[in-house]
């Protein structure tokens, strides 16, 4: 089984591998996803990090199902700031609908972009609906852009939600560089920090520069050559040395690349 480990700086414990459900929608079938999320639940993996612009809130719908039957068992990241075009519960085939017509209209399947914490506030209410929770475990800022987002008014929001028992943490998700001056502030909007690493670039060393542990950490199969299960295996197995004081992302459709994620890999790393 994947082992566990508790995110530093939090009382959160997280598998050490996380499941990402970018690609879920690209399955077809209800029943797909779900076999998906339970084989990974069934290997141990017990993190996983969604967005409503994943799938234009399919990710979330699905995860959703999922957690009915094993809210206990897991724990749910989301996001808000990076926001789906159209539907706010959209089917499968407008989802694939959106996406086909946007390889000729770019335009028309790019994320909304909006940093108002009032936008903020009914998209959380939306996740909570779609992920049919009451709570999340950990709430990101997509991709924040630091010269556009009121760091201060995002944060007492926060505080607020968690008050509300709407969320349990908070933090930052995307590239660490565009973070460097909120870390060099320490300031707590970043509480907990995923950011996207590489084994070629160690993008993930600007959070090490200032003092902190690495959290969740995510890019390495996009980033690293080969494709086949056993490639993709031994990468994960490298990222998770890198990544030793939390828990690695990836993301697949593929379930032969989830059940390949035995114990003869990771025996002894986790």
């Amino acid at each position: 089984m994947i082992g566990r480990v508790t995110l530093p700086g939090t009382s959160l414990d997280v598998s050490r591998l996380s499941l990402g459900t970018a690609s879920l929608h690209h399955l077809y079938s209800s029943h797909g996803r779900q076999a998906l999320l339970q084989a990974a639940l069934d290997i141990g993996i017990t993190h996983f990090d969604t967005s409503p612009y994943y799938g234009y809130g399919l990710a979330e719908q699905e995860l959703g199902i999922f957690q009915m039957r094993n809210r206990g068992a897991i724990t749910v990241a989301t996001k808000v700031g990076l926001y789906p075009p159209g539907s706010r519960f959209p089917g499968t085939l407008t989802v694939l609908a959106r996406k086909v017509i946007g390889r000729a209209f770019p335009a028309i399947s790019m994320p909304v972009v909006n940093w108002s914490v009032s936008v903020a506030e009914k998209s959380l209410e939306l996740s909570l609906r779609r992920l049919k929770s009451e709570y999340i475990d950990i709430l990101f800022l997509h991709e924040p852009n630091p010269a556009v987002v009121n760091s201060d008014e995002f944060l007492s929001w926060l505080e607020v939600q968690k008050r509300k028992g709407k969320l349990r943490n908070w933090g930052l998700a995307g590239h660490s560089g565009p973070m460097e001056n909120w870390l060099k502030e320490n300031h707590p909007i970043g509480a907990v920090l995923q950011v996207k690493d590489s084994l070629s670039q160690h993008e993930a060393d600007t959070v090490l520069k200032h003092n902190r542990d690495l959290q969740i950490t995510y890019g390495y199969l996009s980033s690293g050559a080969g494709s086949d299960s056993s490639a993709k295996g031994d990468i994960l197995l490298k990222a998770l040395q890198r990544n030793r004081t939390g828990s690695v992302l990836f993301s697949t459709r593929r379930l032969e690349r989830i059940t390949m994620l035995s114990d003869r890999f990771y025996s002894e790393l986790l």
